[in-house]
């Protein structure tokens, strides 16, 4: 679980200039919804944050990292609205400062296992993190997406566990931003 944050256009040129492909049909490969709430308008997803977990941003083709994402609202702020899935807006300023605090925390040192969990409670095991020592830590959290996707392949091959439990990382996650805790990944989630 984890909380989707997005940016509102109201300008139907804002959106299709930036987050659209224009064709010999018309406008496809859009990377915005149409929405009425808040308003009538065009919804881009911009993250997601989830405990343990560095902010997981989409790759948009107008920006594919922290500082472009930031340029690109500061150029269109009058046509631009921060929210998150739950409706509250976010002052530029507030949302970043959320952004770094989340992907900034202490780290905390974790090993994988092969093992029943109490959690899923079907008596089959799976191949999961656990705290340890730091002296033990296979990998830290909070979770970077490349690191975590790899560490696992790693983890199930020493473990022998079936390959149904992997994340292909090269599917899905794109690159880690350069000057921010946070990652990018490409194509459409939430």
């Amino acid at each position: 679980m984890g909380t989707n944050y997005y940016l509102f256009t109201g300008s139907k040129q804002l959106a299709r200039k930036y987050f659209a492909e224009v064709s010999e049909y018309g406008y496809v490969d859009a990377e915005y919804e149409i929405v009425d709430e808040p308003r009538l308008g065009y919804e881009i997803h911009l993250n997601k944050c989830s405990c343990g977990w560095r902010p997981l941003f989409q790759c948009h083709k107008a920006f594919k990292s922290f500082a472009e994402l930031e340029s690109f609202f500061k150029k269109h702020e009058k046509s631009l609205i921060i929210y998150d899935e739950y409706g509250e807006e976010f002052e530029w300023s507030d949302y970043k400062q959320m952004i770094i605090d989340h992907g900034d925390v202490k780290p905390d040192p974790r090993k994988w296992v092969y093992e029943k969990d109490m959690t899923f409670n079907d008596g089959r095991k799976h191949l999961m993190t656990v705290r340890c020592d730091p002296d033990e830590a296979e990998i830290w959290a909070p979770f970077d997406h490349l690191k975590y996707a790899q560490s696992e392949q790693e983890a199930a091959k020493r473990l022998k566990c079936p390959d149904n439990y992997l994340h292909d990382p090269s599917d899905f996650y794109s690159h880690n931003d350069e000057d921010y805790p946070i990652d990018w990944a490409v194509g459409d989630f939430s």
